[in-house]
């Protein structure tokens, strides 16, 4: 894993792992309706966050790459159970697809936690839901438009498990993979 200067200095921020859906996951989720008073995520950069950590140094983040290519084990596809507004349709900020908490899941948020750990870094207190953001809202963008549904029979499937860092733009975040790790 190779830095640039810059991030020699500067190090990684608002870093992130996360599991990458595969193509057919990926269309699928395209196809799902949002309402017109969103923003959808861009189709390249839908992911199912596993762990927010923030700041790495270069040296921190290749060590935990290395650390999650080591851990990584395929995963079985998973039922999307629901799309929803978070917090609410009255006052969303994101549409997401819910994905079933299944053990493997449990297994994945554990080991990733526990590799935090062992490489000092900060452990996200938030608990792990498993879901793939859509679209988000504006803050002044009002109710959503679309109700929340249950999708007929769509099964996630993951690719890669990512190592990402997170820009803020003018429209949005922009991810950039850091370090990717085969699922396969």
């Amino acid at each position: 894993m190779q830095a640039t200067d810059s991030e020699a200095i500067d190090g990684w921020q608002r870093c992130f792992i996360a599991l990458a859906p595969d193509v057919e996951t990926r269309d699928a989720l395209r196809a799902i309706p949002v309402s017109a008073n969103a923003r959808r995520v861009p189709y390249e950069q839908l992911h199912l966050t596993v762990t927010f950590i923030g700041a790495l140094t270069v040296e921190q983040g290749g060590a935990l790459a290395e650390a999650l290519a080591e851990h990584s084990a395929p995963l079985t596809p998973t039922e999307v159970t629901r799309i929803e507004h978070w917090p609410s349709a009255a006052h969303p900020r994101l549409t997401v697809a819910t994905l079933a908490m299944t053990d493997e899941f449990v297994k994945l948020d554990w080991q990733v936690r526990s590799l935090m750990i062992e490489h000092g870094l900060p452990v996200d207190a938030r608990a792990f839901r498993p879901h793939i953001t859509l679209a988000r809202f504006g803050r002044d963008a009002g109710a959503a438009e679309q109700a929340a549904h249950t999708p007929p029979n769509l099964l996630a499937r993951f690719e890669s498990l990512i190592l990402y860092s997170s820009t803020l733009a003018r429209h949005g975040a922009r991810y950039r993979a850091l370090a990717t790790t085969s699922l396969r």
